[in-house]
């Protein structure tokens, strides 16, 4: 396996500092660097989100500590928290999720409780305000990092020109410890539906109650001037006189844990009046453990990930954006604490301890490759355990694979396992076995498994089932579908040559008739003069499908086989049907299935946040790179709230217009941020940079003559054991190794 050494690593970092230096000589218009090597990659202070109006949201800022997430509610200090299990409820909304939650704080200032008027994102922190009659209120909560409590700070100013007096009323769930010398609150859960394990939109708890309860205990940094017993909280007072200009600050700790013995167990009342008595420290390594964890994804000397991303240099402010912010995507989604793996990068985070969705995780894929090889590697191995044609979640935590099935399943484990292999260059890996087969075996597997979905014999494409099966709310995309049958014709020319590599001629000539033959079947799906494509439903019905990933499937699988004109059709389709100025439709408003698919990750009103990422990768490859660059840099508008989400939608009163406004969606229970974002970092390195290695093949980058219209450089990729920076201008892409 070509990892890089960790004794070289050092020289590495000296590279990286010394590439930078040089690309900024290169060009004055590039940012100024200084010495150090993360100069060029973001603060996590910059990569906060704008102030959000809270009316315009359907997310409010999520929390996240490498463990867990929690979600603001819209007042001004409750957290909706569900260690370890389910955050979100179902069924959903309307306005915001229904939460998995232990019980949350409840403010009061001068007698009334207020909601959040703004609130603002940090990867380590989230912001809520509201202002009345002179007085700023201002609340920020904190996630121990990797461990298991909040920090609140609640500051409250007197924006006023006369002196002001504020009764801040803090209703905090549980009970008065008595046995404390300072007020400690300790709250134990009776609630069954929290700490277990649910299936997607299921919230029944499992039949056999927990041995251990989840507690908590609170405690107060800033003592209250009074303490009241209420029936199941403590209501705590403060009491202030601000002059003009002046704050008051109250700050308080939770931690939790499982108490399976007396209540509450000394081990979870310690860590919060350790917090509480040494509280700004506490409050301080938050920040400094976040800013070091996303120092490490693009240090080659860090000692938490296996691998390291590239450090990319450009004066195009809205690529960098969207660079940096899909990386951080998913970081924000890294657990360490995974009893399958403990380098996991988890689809979201409201969802059941540990779910990964394949086909969700194989958009990345390079990404993951570079960042961290020895993990994936064991996703690989876990992944290609599974049973392709069963659920599409392979449970990181408990080693389960959820049931069902979706039709993505071949084809994403094959590009999961084919990029790893592509990145790292362990062809080693090919002739290992995991379980009875080798990996090549199982590549195989994935490759021909459309022979097992060929309803009728006569008909050579495979049949991927019902909505359910595939973008679950497009009721006309059913059965003989392009775009994964087109998968098919690159899995089989994939694997045809892994077979080459190894000799064996007779099956790598089978699989590549094979697919030639499929890519006939799949060419006689297409409308020509519109640039869409066609279903096969079962009664041999052909159903016109107006959906972005025909586009996407079939101009990253099969570009070799489409004709000139198909493929100028197929980019004018997308440009005019899909694209908008700031974001993108799944679904064409002119599909006939669009009145019935308003969901907003695959239907007219929005798009998975991935498809744009795909949508203009496939634009490259179909030559319309000026267009594709134009419209990924457009995307970046929509970043305001943080990072990337399971999908953006329209919304408001324009929500059909191209200008309309777009957010993170809820409806349809999506989910605040999703890794499905880290498309952005792979369209970025892979197609925009060619960076795409070919195992056992000398480095070439892809379409390498062709300007990308930007100026950049991507320092410190790493390939064949080596580091390279690759270059971006009018001439082209081409790279330099490091000395």
């Amino acid at each position: 396996m070509t990892l890089i050494n960790p004794h070289h690593r050092m020289l590495y970092r000296l590279m990286l500092i010394s590439s930078i230096a040089l690309v900024t000589q290169m060009d004055s218009r590039l940012p100024a660097e200084s010495t150090n090597n993360q100069s060029a990659v973001p603060s996590i202070d910059e990569m906060a989100s704008e102030w959000l109006e809270v009316d315009q949201i359907a997310h409010m800022p999520s929390l996240h500590n490498f463990h867990d997430m929690a979600a603001c509610a819209p007042d001004l200090v409750g957290v909706n928290y569900n260690p370890d299990g389910q955050l979100f409820d179902w069924p959903t909304g309307p306005r915001w999720f229904r939460y998995l939650t232990l019980p949350l704080l409840k403010l009061k200032v001068n007698g009334i409780e207020y909601d959040s008027t703004t609130c603002r994102w940090y990867p380590h922190q989230a912001v809520r305000r509201h202002s009345i009659e002179g007085l700023d209120l201002k609340t920020t909560v904190r996630m121990q990092f990797e461990g298991a409590g909040l920090f609140y700070k609640l500051k409250v100013s007197n924006s006023s020109n006369e002196d002001q007096s504020v009764e801040l009323l803090l209703e905090v769930p549980g009970i008065k410890l008595s046995d404390t010398e300072e007020p400690i609150v300790a709250y134990e859960s009776d609630d069954q539906k929290l700490e277990t394990a649910h299936a997607f939109g299921d919230s029944t708890p499992e039949p056999e109650s927990a041995k251990s309860r989840l507690e908590m205990v609170h405690a107060f940094a800033d003592q209250p001037d009074q303490i009241e017993g209420l029936p199941g909280a403590v209501r705590a007072r403060w009491i202030r006189e601000l002059k003009p200009g002046e704050t008051a600050t109250v700050r308080l700790v939770m931690s939790h844990g499982q108490n399976t013995e007396k209540f509450p167990s000394q081990e979870t009342v310690n860590k919060a009046t350790a917090w509480a008595s040494n509280f700004e420290e506490t409050w301080n390594t938050v920040k400094s453990r976040w800013q070091d964890r996303w120092n490490d994804v693009f240090d080659p000397e860090n000692d938490h990930f296996s691998g390291w991303l590239p450090t990319l240099v450009t004066s195009n402010e809205k690529l960098s954006d969207i660079y940096y912010r899909s990386i951080l995507t998913l970081l924000v989604l890294h657990r360490t604490n995974m009893a399958m793996c403990d380098r996991v990068f988890v689809t979201s985070g409201e969802r059941d301890k540990g779910v990964v969705f394949f086909w969700d995780t194989s958009m990345w894929s390079k990404v993951f490759a570079l960042l961290e090889p020895e993990g994936m590697k064991e996703h690989v191995k876990l992944f290609l355990s599974c049973d392709p044609h069963k659920g599409p979640v392979f449970g990181m935590d408990d080693g389960r694979q959820w049931e069902g099935w979706y039709a993505a399943n071949d084809s994403t484990i094959f590009t999961f396992v084919t990029e790893y292999l592509n990145v790292t260059g362990d062809m080693a890996f090919l002739d290992e076995k995991v379980g009875v087969k080798t990996v090549l075996e199982h590549l195989d597997s994935l490759a021909t498994n459309w022979q097992k979905l060929q309803r009728d014999k006569s008909v050579m494409l495979a049949d991927y089932g019902e909505n359910r099966n595939l973008l679950e709310c497009a009721p006309a995309y059913i059965h003989r579908v392009p775009s994964f049958n087109a998968a098919n014709v690159w899995m089989m020319r994939a694997t045809a040559d892994f077979y080459e590599q190894h000799g064996n001629m007779k099956r790598a000539d089978q699989l590549r008739d094979w697919a030639n033959e499929f890519a006939l079947s799949v060419l006689d799906l297409y409308k020509p003069g519109e640039g869409v494509w066609y279903a096969l439903h079962r009664n041999g019905d052909r159903v016109e499908l107006r959906h972005c990933y025909d586009f996407v499937c079939i101009g990253r699988f099969m570009p070799v086989d489409l004709t000139p004109r198909m493929k100028e059709e197929m980019v004018d389709f997308v440009e005019r049907e899909l694209l908008t100025d700031h974001w993108m439709r799944a679904m064409s408003p002119k599909d006939k299935a669009a009145a019935e698919s308003d969901r907003p990750d695959h239907g007219p009103m929005g798009a998975y946040d991935a498809w744009p990422a795909l949508t203009a990768e496939s634009m490259c490859i179909l030559g319309a790179w000026k267009p594709a660059f134009e419209f990924l840099c457009d995307t970046q508008d929509v970043l305001y709230e943080g990072v990337y989400g399971q999908s953006r939608e329209f919304y408001g009163e324009d929500r059909g217009d191209r200008d309309a406004p777009v957010r993170i969606a809820m409806r349809g229970a999506c989910m605040r941020e999703s890794v499905g974002g880290g498309a952005f970092a792979e369209m970025i390195i892979g197609t925009l940079f060619g960076f795409r290695p070919q195992a056992d093949q000398q480095l070439k980058l892809y379409e390498a003559d062709i300007d990308r219209g930007f100026k950049g450089k991507l320092l410190n990729v790493r390939f064949d054991n080596r580091l390279l920076d690759i270059s971006s201008n009018a001439d082209g892409v081409s790279f330099t190794y490091q000395e």
